[in-house]
C-alpha cells in the first residue's frame, strides 16, 4: 500500500505526518478501506478542554485532556473547529509537538488563542486519537470526540 492508498485511512494523511509517533506495526490497522473516522462513545475516549481567563486581549492558553477508558494512547491531537473572532487560535491542529503531559492512556496537549479584544465565546475542537489494546502496536483504531468550552476575555462580571 503507498501514498495515495494509505492517506484514505482512518486518520489520513495527516497522520503520516505524525510517522515516528506511530509504531509501523499500528500502520495496516490504520490503512482499512476508506471510511469515515469513528466517532468514539463518550466511555472510550474523553476529552476535557479548558481556557485560561484573561482579563485583558493577549495570548489565551487552553489544554486538551484526552483519556482512554482502556488500551494504550498510541497518538492523539486536536484540530480547532470553531473559535470566537476576538480569540482566533495560534495554530489550528496541535499534536505530539504540543504534548506536556503524557501517561499510557492519557495525554494532555496545549493551544494558544491570541485575543484581540475583550469578549466571551466558544472554542471547539475535535480530538483524534490512535487507541491500541496493547503496547504491541497492533489491532490500533482510531477515535474521535469533540469538545467545547467557553473562551473569556476581560474583567470578572459575574
Amino acid at each position: 500500500m503507498r501514498g495515495p492508498e494509505l492517506c484514505r485511512g482512518l486518520l489520513g494523511c495527516a497522520l503520516l505526518g505524525v510517522g515516528a509517533a506511530v509504531s509501523v506495526a499500528a500502520l495496516p490497522a490504520l490503512a482499512a478501506p476508506a471510511a469515515a473516522p469513528v466517532a468514539a462513545a463518550p466511555r472510550e475516549l474523553s476529552v476535557r478542554l479548558e481556557c485560561q481567563r484573561r482579563p485583558t486581549p493577549g495570548r489565551v492558553l487552553c489544554e486538551a485532556e484526552l483519556e482512554l477508558a482502556s488500551g494504550v494512547l498510541r497518538w492523539a491531537d486536536v484540530l480547532v473547529v470553531a473559535a470566537p473572532d476576538f480569540a482566533r487560535p495560534l495554530r489550528s491542529r496541535v499534536g505530539p509537538n504540543a504534548l506536556f503531559m503524557k501517561t499510557e492512556r492519557r495525554q494532555r496537549l496545549q493551544l494558544a488563542l491570541a485575543a484581540t479584544q475583550l469578549g466571551r465565546g466558544t472554542l471547539r475542537v475535535r480530538a483524534r486519537a490512535v487507541q491500541c489494546p496493547d503496547a504491541s502496536g497492533r489491532d490500533c483504531r482510531a477515535l474521535v470526540h469533540e469538545a467545547e468550552t467557553t473562551v473569556s476575555v476581560g474583567p470578572i462580571t459575574e
